[in-house]
């Protein structure tokens, strides 16, 4: 749903009455299990009490079994599942130093028996030493992941490393940034039928549910399985964490244009006004913590015993609390926040919470 600033959010979308005919069936796409599903939803009590209502839930999707989880689990049980149909023995895959996609691709790769190839690039030089001490970069060390740094942009390094496993008989899979692509964003699709279900047992009906976007392949995947598999009133609301709100939406739409190639849906299946995309919460750029972002993540700690992260969920949770409280929302009620992992994180940017 378009909207302009600060102006309220609907929480009904219209123009989805039907689901289009797919050429494939949707349990027919392979997809690996790696970790137990559902994920828990739950209403956060305290948070509730805290903001004053409207009623608050939480979808943990940070609590998962590659490497302390994270919403690129998810992704990975279609994107893996693919590398291992393909009989690919490598897989490649990039992302920033302390990247929650990596880690998990690392974890997951290791688990189903391929290598591992990561290209890592730094988003925040001046803090080099700090973002290179711990947290992900360590577990991707852990994991066995061979490491390759890029200081021009990934691009040309991932295109020599294809190369080079492809000369060597390797057969190279290559899995994009975020897994944020037709086949990975599936995961999403999967989770909102999850939640869908979910929401039907628990008896609400959610006027909105906030995810942050990067890579913007969880916000497309969850914005077509909502309505795919019949939900038409929750609004969407993706909070930027790197970029502005045209380019995001922008990238959104062509996400799911991507699963429209995987699945047969018809591309205008989602109306342009059923993508947004929020960018006033992304302060001085990606991976820099914001001062919202960071008492956010103090108060949902404090509050709920959930740790979130300064990259992603803090600066994502800091939108939600805000724009509640500035009663942007139109309507709000039982709003959930999609809680996307990256706790371990947390770590190389420990002077950020030092009082």
């Amino acid at each position: 749903m378009k909207v302009a600033g600060a102006v309220a959010l609907a929480g009904a979308i219209g123009g989805c009455a039907a689901v289009p005919r797919s050429k494939v069936a949707f349990d027919d796409i392979p997809r690996m299990s790696l970790t137990h599903l559902p994920t828990a939803c739950y209403r956060m009590e305290n948070l509730t009490k805290l903001v004053g209502g409207p009623d608050l839930f939480i979808k943990r999707d940070d609590v998962m079994e590659l490497a302390h989880g994270g919403n690129k689990t998810r992704k990975l049980e279609y994107a893996l599942a693919e590398a291992l149909n393909r009989k690919s023995g490598a897989i490649v895959t990039q992302g920033g130093l302390q990247s929650n996609h990596v880690r998990q691709t690392c974890s997951g790769a290791a688990k189903v028996g391929l290598e591992c190839h990561v290209i890592l690039s730094n988003p925040v030089p001046e803090m080099k030493a700090e973002l290179m001490g711990s947290g992900n970069y360590l577990m991707d060390q852990l994991l066995g992941a061979h490491i390759y740094f890029a200081d021009d942009g990934r691009g040309p390094v991932v295109e020599k490393v294809l190369a080079d496993l492809t000369s060597a008989g390797r057969n190279p899979y290559n899995i994009p940034a975020g897994a944020s692509n037709g086949i990975g964003s599936l995961g999403y699709m999967n989770a909102a039928r999850e939640l869908i279900g979910q929401w039907q047992e628990m008896a609400i009906r959610p006027s909105h549910i906030f995810t942050a976007t990067g890579s913007c392949g969880t916000q497309a995947g969850l914005l077509m399985g909502l309505r795919y598999f019949g939900n038409t009133d929750t609004a969407v609301v993706g909070i930027s964490v790197s970029a502005r709100r045209d380019r995001l939406e922008t990238r959104t739409r062509e996400v799911l244009n991507m699963i429209c190639d995987e699945t047969g849906i018809a591309k205008n299946f989602i109306k342009d006004d059923d993508i947004y995309v929020n960018d006033e919460y992304i302060g001085e750029g990606y991976g820099r913590p914001t001062d919202a972002g960071i008492a956010a993540i103090r108060t949902v700690g404090a509050n709920e015993g959930v740790i979130l992260d300064p990259v992603y969920t803090g600066k994502c949770m800091s939108a939600m609390l805000d724009l509640l409280q500035r009663r942007i929302l139109d309507n709000p009620r039982d709003v959930v926040f999609l809680h996307t992992g990256g706790a371990p994180a947390i770590h190389p940017y420990a002077d950020f919470f030092r009082s």
